[in-house]
């Protein structure tokens, strides 16, 4: 990821502009806040979305040959605006247009935005945004399937001697894909290599119309709203992180601010393997963790009956590969990476940290009043039985063994650290799989919560029982320190 530097935007000068008259005040029937319609210049219009709060930065979206400012292009108004984006999708004639477009939306005082000024066009309207930077002015570009024409060409690399433009100096991201026969990806990537500061993302399998890219083909979003976003920290929202069978699996984030890289925890939320997401049960521990300067990230994943304990692990294990991936992305160290999970995913993350696979190692486990015995289950009541039945399926009691973390139990674990309240109808089991650790001269620690029921979001407002917070960081950091 480039670190983006700003540049200074000089604004047209004198007193604030007339607020914008808006034609479409029920925006754009596709994103929620859009002012529709803005005529900025005789008949031709844009759309605009300006959140509220602190100023943003601003993304002017050109669309290219085909449609208009809300057709071909509208998966972008997502991504840009959970980057922390205010954007202008526009429509237009020529460059000339779309100049007066700029100069209308910098007009002080008409909208809520900063100086900082991003250009984004498909097809034909990459050609305009990078002729548009390269005079200046603007702090990056990104383009989708650009379609540069024969002129433009021979004007940036030069022809039979003559003088070269110039190109921008500007970070410069191309989304192009390698089956485009309308512009072939050749000719872009040619072209970014004679940008001083430009990446060249091959969106493999993907044709020329970036709308038609398969889902398997999205990463581009992410890869667009980290760029975006850049060095700001806090919290992001809503980061894919796998896409299995088409569906879209969600994690929030919280980067410390500071110079990193910073340690990082994967916390994967309870609900009996059926309910919940990434801010339910768990959201307790956020706020120590991040008071700490341990980054984390909440994931989403795959609930039953809908698929079983099998796919939620590899659910977990997409989540510990995407992270590690982007570890430069997101400031962590991939080397100091824990798992955190509560009853449900206390199973589940016990049971990835006793199945270690490529890149989906962790360095440190917390496992909150987990479920670590299976086999119980399937000698037990009939309710345990239909239960062990929905998340695992029929299968005989090898399976459940094969799925019971207590049966795993080595000194080659990763320190785990097991968090359990004493009036939890978990907490018999929690002393068996200590117990269990401890024979095996596994490394853990035990903390119990005397008079402490299920779920950390009811130990809320008793101090002797949220003392947990201090233990966990103490000890997360304990574990990290001597990595």
């Amino acid at each position: 990821m480039l670190t983006l530097a700003i540049l200074a935007v000089t604004l047209t000068s004198g007193t604030a502009c007339s607020p914008p008259r808006v034609s479409q005040a029920v925006g754009n029937y596709i994103t929620p806040g859009v002012l529709g319609d803005l005529p900025y210049h005789g008949d031709l219009t844009l759309d605009a979305y300006t959140p509220e709060g602190e100023p943003h930065p601003v993304a002017v979206i050109i669309h290219g040959s085909y449609g208009d400012k809300r057709t071909h292009l509208t998966q972008l108004f997502e991504p840009v605006g959970r980057a922390g984006f205010a954007w202008f999708s526009v429509d237009y004639r020529n460059r000339e247009d779309v100049k007066e477009a700029i100069q209308f939306i910098r007009c002080p005082g008409r909208f809520n935005i900063s100086s900082v000024m991003f250009l984004i066009g498909e097809d034909t309207g990459g050609e305009i945004a990078l002729e548009l930077a390269a005079a200046g002015g603007f702090q990056g570009v990104a383009t989708f399937g650009v379609k540069l024409s024969g002129q433009f060409v021979a004007r940036m690399l030069g022809n039979k001697g003559q003088p070269r433009r110039v190109l921008p100096a500007v970070p410069v991201h191309m989304f192009h894909g390698t089956d485009d026969d309308e512009s072939p990806s050749a000719q872009a990537q040619a072209i970014c290599k004679e940008m001083p500061s430009c990446v060249f993302h091959a969106v493999s399998g993907g044709i020329h119309q970036f709308e038609n890219w398969h889902q398997d083909e999205w990463a581009w979003k992410e890869d667009l709203t980290a760029w975006l976003r850049g060095d700001r920290r806090g919290l992001w929202k809503d980061i894919v992180y796998a896409r299995p069978a088409g569906r879209d699996l969600l994690m929030d984030g919280y980067i410390p601010e500071g110079s990193g890289p910073f340690p990082v925890a994967i916390i994967v939320h309870g609900g009996g393997w059926e309910a919940g997401d990434k801010v339910t049960y768990v959201s307790p521990i956020f706020e120590p963790l991040a008071r700490s300067k341990i980054g984390w990230f909440s994931i989403d994943y795959r609930l039953t009956p809908y698929v079983r304990v099998p796919d939620q692990l590899e659910d977990v294990r997409s989540a510990i590969r995407f992270v590690r991936q982007h570890a430069e992305r997101f400031h962590i160290d991939p080397k100091r990476l824990a798992l955190i999970g509560e009853s449900a995913s206390g199973h589940l993350v016990a049971q990835v940290a006793s199945e270690p696979c490529p890149d989906c190692e962790a360095q440190a486990v917390v496992s909150f009043y987990g479920v670590y015995d299976l086999t119980h289950w399937w000698h037990g009541q009939e309710w345990q039985r239909q239960m062990l039945t929905r998340i695992l399926g029929d299968v005989p009691p090898e399976t459940a063994a094969r799925y019971s973390p207590i049966e795993h139990v080595a000194n080659s674990l990763p320190p785990m650290l097991l968090i359990q309240g004493t009036k939890d109808e978990l907490y018999k089991g929690t002393l068996e799989y200590a117990a269990r650790l401890k024979k095996a001269g596994a490394h853990f620690d035990l903390v119990l919560l005397e008079g402490a029921p299920h779920g950390m979001e009811n130990w809320e407002g008793h101090p002797e029982w949220v003392i947990y917070k201090q233990r966990l960081v103490q000890w997360l950091w304990s574990v990290f320190e001597h990595r």
